[in-house]
C-alpha cells in the first residue's frame, strides 16, 4: 500500500465535493443578499435570480468534475489486461 493511500481516507473526495458544492450555494446567495440591501424593489429579485443561476452553474460544474474523477478510463484497464495476458502466453 502506498503512502498516499495510507494518508488519504476513503471519504476525502466526498467531503471535498460536499465543501465545494456548499460553497457554491452559500457564497453567491449571501453576496446577493448583502448587495440586495443596497438596492430596492425589483432589482433585488434580479440580483437574487442571478445568484441562483451562478449557484446552479457551480453545482453542475462540480458534479460533472466529480463524475469524471470517479470514472476510470476503460482503455487503461484493457491495456493492463492485454499486457497480463501477453505475459502469460
Amino acid at each position: 500500500m502506498s503512502n498516499f493511500q495510507q494518508n488519504n481516507p476513503w471519504f476525502r473526495s466526498a467531503m471535498l465535493f460536499y465543501g465545494k458544492t456548499t460553497g457554491w450555494i452559500i457564497v453567491p446567495l449571501v453576496a446577493a443578499l448583502l448587495l440586495g440591501k443596497k438596492v430596492e424593489g425589483f432589482m433585488f429579485f434580479i440580483i437574487l435570480m442571478a445568484a441562483f443561476g451562478i449557484t446552479c452553474y457551480g453545482i453542475y460544474r462540480e458534479i460533472d468534475q466529480y463524475k469524471k474523477d470517479l470514472v476510470r478510463p476503460e482503455s487503461d484497464s484493457d491495456t493492463r489486461s492485454e499486457k497480463i495476458n501477453n505475459g502469460k502466453q
